[in-house]
């Protein structure tokens, strides 16, 4: 487990500059950066004593702090962090509030400075040292603001917030949006009708509960137009409940004019279009690259089970705006597969889809989504009973796939990994992973790949693990990149399905992400082109916090992923096989039982329980603690 120990600074606010008290970190370590510490004195979650131990009891609608997105800037210079809250914000100051009706959305904003030793680190900046509770609603079973999500939208110039919330005296959830600007300034907005609104619905749908979405990267839609302040994306929307029961792709518009006060933005829904007929977890996800940006992909997992029993699909939409036939094409990509584990033949049903884009360097240094995209599926054994895990899952099911609006074609076979006996997956567990696009490598031996992020389950106050695999587009071939500690903790499941609707039945967290250009590169010595932002919530480890009664807190980690040319070796989990690593690379091909010999994970080392870095806590007093390795 980590330990920390902290320095308190004295003396001034978050959005002043202030020298960090630091470890010293390996070149590559991820760095987490408290957003905002759940309350010890307010908000206790209810709690049992068993043989002497405080655990924590199951209280429906308690709710906690949970769900955190981040979405950056596009010069990476500023961000918007949001989550779920039940507890005050700006706790200890003359702005400290606690939430209305019990839980509503935390808005914090960010900004990207320099360290003394020339890495990128965050702080509240001088013109928003406050957070602000971006929702007042007043909910039924105090649905007010699920599942936050950000959108940059505007060119850069605003960000746009979706939240689900269920009114009182509805029986349905609905999809709404706001627009703020990088200092949590509200901008007006109106609806299609042109009336001026508080929020604007931009999903709802008969008698059924929307939306869930993947989680990780691109949660709220992928931009496929953005000229003139009037932004254009595609989004997964699955409505689950007694009415069409459908997962949903969805195209909205967001059109922005004027500056400052006289800013105001009018908000549409275009169209939507039902693509999985068979709607209980589909956890989809739509996005849109490539020269041609007239269709987006989506790829989601289906059933009416739970577990979903009707496999992994993707499908094609036609973004025309004058299209009569919308659906291009559609097709399941995994279903059933039977893995032999201790001698015995045992049947998984493929689920937990997730893809990002294949991701590659503009002539501006920039990186921009390709025509091919990274698919994720889990084979998964179980189901939801006794209250206990809703499964397993021992298969993980790779592939790269090249899209068209004429259809798609493997660049990559589909790899079926036995995580049970894969070197490269070793205590890796593939339960509500976070998938987010990546980049890795040195100056320009850059390739693209994807992260993924591992949460604890048991919401234990010791820090997440990110996975980072890059793709080889030569050898068409998987690279393993190394296990990283994230810097911060991430309960993927306990306080989220205890303090939930329905407790211990249903109920899980999600983890934003963002790809972001590192602005300071070149600059006092920073070698890092491109970092990965995780928007985490898990428990502290303070002292304060052990107790079960205490909430998570909300956190943000700064991986980095791509060096500058003449960077060292990276450290903090990276191996061997980093493009553009001098090193000697003794490492052995993983072993994948000859499941698949077109496709297969290379480089076998396995380097977890590297220094997470300085945990950098972001109060209205900046708190900054060592991280240090455990004996």
């Amino acid at each position: 487990m980590t330990k920390l120990t902290s320095s308190i600074l004295l003396g001034a606010l978050a959005g002043t500059s202030l020298p960090l008290v630091a470890s010293a970190q390996d070149l590559g370590a991820a760095r987490g950066y408290e957003i905002s510490l759940a309350s010890t004195t307010t908000d206790q979650a209810r709690v049992r004593e068993e043989n002497g131990v405080r655990k924590l009891r199951k209280t429906d609608e308690e709710f906690t702090n949970e769900q955190a997105s981040v979405r950056f800037s596009p010069d990476g210079r500023r961000a918007l962090y949001v989550h779920m809250r039940t507890s005050p914000i700006n706790e200890g100051t003359a702005m400290e509030r606690s939430p209305e009706h019990r839980m509503q959305c935390a808005l914090t904003a960010l900004e990207t400075y320099q360290e003394a030793d020339g890495s990128v680190a965050v702080r509240r900046p001088s013109t928003a040292m406050y957070d602000i509770f971006a929702t007042d609603n007043d909910g039924n079973e105090y649905r007010n603001c699920n599942k936050p999500e950000l959108m940059v939208i505007a060119g850069g110039q605003y960000v746009a917030l979706e939240f689900n919330y269920q009114a009182q005296g509805n029986g349905d959830t609905k999809r709404y949006m706001k627009v703020f600007d990088w200092d949590l300034n509200p901008v007006r907005i109106k609806n299609n009708q042109g009336q001026t609104q508080e929020q604007v619905v931009v999903m709802a749908k008969n008698n059924d509960d929307c939306s869930m979405h993947q989680s990780g990267a691109g949660q709220s839609g992928a931009p496929y137009y953005d000229v003139g302040g009037v932004t254009r994306f595609a989004s997964w929307d699955g409505c689950n409940g007694n009415g069409a029961d459908d997962g949903w792709f969805r195209a909205t518009e967001v059109a922005c004019t004027g500056t400052g006060t006289e800013a105001e933005c009018q908000i549409k829904k275009l169209f939507d279009l039902s693509l999985a007929k068979r709607e209980e977890r589909s956890r989809g996800r739509c996005t849109v690259g490539g020269a041609d940006l007239s269709f987006a992909v989506c790829t989601w997992t289906e059933g009416n089970t739970q577990p979903q029993r009707e496999g992994t699909w993707i499908a094609a939409v036609d973004l025309n705006p004058d299209s009569n036939d919308r659906l291009l094409w559609k097709e399941r990509l995994n279903y059933k597969q039977t893995l032999e584990v201790n001698g015995e033949d045992r049947e998984y049903y493929a689920m937990r889809a997730q893809h990002g884009r294949v991701m590659a360097k503009g002539p501006d240094g920039n990186l921009v989504a390709t025509d091919e995209i990274i698919f994720q599926d889990t084979g998964n054994r179980g189901g939801n009973n006794n209250d206990k895990k809703g499964g397993r899952s021992d298969i993980m099911n790779l592939a790269v796939i090249k899209t068209a609006r004429e259809g798609f074609t493997f660049s990559m076979p589909m790899v079926n990994i036995d995580m049970t006996a894969s070197e490269v997956f070793d205590g890796f567990e593939a339960t509500h992973i976070s998938l987010a696009e990546a980049v890795f490598g040195k100056g320009d031996q850059l390739i693209p790949g994807f992260t993924l992020l591992q949460g604890i389950h048991t919401a234990a106050s010791r820090d997440a693990e990110i996975k980072t695999i890059g793709y080889d587009p030569v050898t068409k071939s998987l690279v393993n990149l190394g296990k990283h500690l994230a810097g911060a903790s991430y309960d993927r499941h306990l306080y989220s399905n205890y303090l939930g609707n329905n407790p211990g039945n249903q109920g899980r967290n999600f983890a934003g992400s963002d790809l972001v250009r590192n602005p300071f590169e070149g600059q006092n010595g920073s070698k890092v082109q491109f970092f990965v932002a995780h928007a985490l919530t898990g428990k502290s480890s303070l002292p304060t916090h052990m107790d079960s009664a205490v909430k998570p807190s909300a956190y943000l980690s700064l991986l980095p992923v791509a060096f500058s040319a003449e960077a060292e070796d990276p450290g903090g989990g990276y191996n061997d096989n980093l493009p553009g690593d001098d090193s000697d690379d003794d490492d052995e091909p993983a072993d994948l039982s000859g499941r698949d010999s077109n496709a297969q994970l290379t480089g076998g080392c396995q380097t977890g329980g590297a220094s997470s870095g300085g945990l950098v806590l972001l109060g209205l007093a900046l708190v900054a603690v060592r991280r240090r390795r455990a004996a």
